[in-house]
């Protein structure tokens, strides 16, 4: 997955080149489309192994069986569940377009997948604070909306997964360790030798060129497979085909993809 500001600032150009139906129904400054740019990441704080297998299990399936837990709530207009399966879909597409040749990299030993992506959104802050505010809230009614792509995961503990992966982030990016202290035990182990801030190898800038490029070259494609999303929503069609594949862009054998 690319990280955090990379989602946000992909998704946003990703709306602006969507049909103007989609435009007309989805917010880019709502605090619930930006929430969905996230997709289902924050579950990896979860505390509880359920809530971590919901979230690792999801990128692990079709990107359409959790896409299409959004259908009801968004054709029966829920209050903002256009905006959180808007931001959910650019998600998975640029994680399903991406994923690839990140894993290739890794693959090759060049550079970790992990870093790499933490270390672009190092340089996207850089470029520009103002998509990384100090906190993200959002309200009882948006949190219902959230909770409608999750199975056994209420408003309130999804609330919980979010600060923590927030200030995780905020972390990562800011590339101190003074505040390590407020993350959850269970998750620190996962980002030795990114906290406190390392400076990036050959090999990750060269992971971060590649994933820049990739990122501009994706969007008028995410654009137009966002767009069939919320036609098929409308229309009661199936999911476009290209939602077939999982998170990491590759195809999932018919025996364990059918849970929902």
């Amino acid at each position: 997955m690319p990280d955090q500001l990379a989602h946000i600032r992909f998704a946003r150009r990703v709306l602006a080149a969507a049909d103007a139906s989609v435009r007309a129904r989805v917010s880019g400054d709502s605090p619930v489309f930006r929430c969905g740019t996230f997709g289902p990441d924050p579950l990896f704080n979860d505390p509880l192994p359920s809530g971590r297998a919901e979230g690792l299990g999801l990128h692990r399936l079709p990107g359409r069986v959790s896409l299409e837990r959004m259908r009801e709530p968004v054709k029966g207009g829920m209050p903002w569940a256009a905006d959180y399966a808007a931001g959910f879909f650019c998600h998975y597409a640029l994680d399903r377009m991406c994923h690839p040749e990140l894993k290739a990299m890794a693959a090759r030993g060049e550079a970790g997948h992990v870093a790499v992506e933490t270390a672009y959104d190092r340089v996207l802050f850089a470029r520009s604070r103002a998509d990384m505010p100090s906190r993200i809230t959002l309200s009882l009614s948006q949190l219902q909306a959230v909770a409608m792509m999750y199975e056994g995961i209420t408003p309130s503990r999804f609330r919980a997964d979010l600060r923590a992966y927030w200030l995780l982030r905020r972390i990562l990016l800011n590339g101190k360790s003074s505040h390590i202290a407020g993350v959850p035990r269970h998750i620190r182990a996962k980002w030795d030798g990114l906290i406190p801030y390392r400076e990036p190898s050959p090999g990750v800038r060269r992971g971060m060129e590649m994933l820049e490029r990739r990122i501009d070259a994706s969007v008028d494609e995410a654009a137009e497979q966002l767009s069939r999303y919320f036609a098929a929503i409308d229309t009661g069609a199936p999911l476009d085909p290209w939602t077939d594949l999982d998170f990491a862009g590759t195809a999932v054998p018919s025996a364990t993809c059918c849970r929902d």
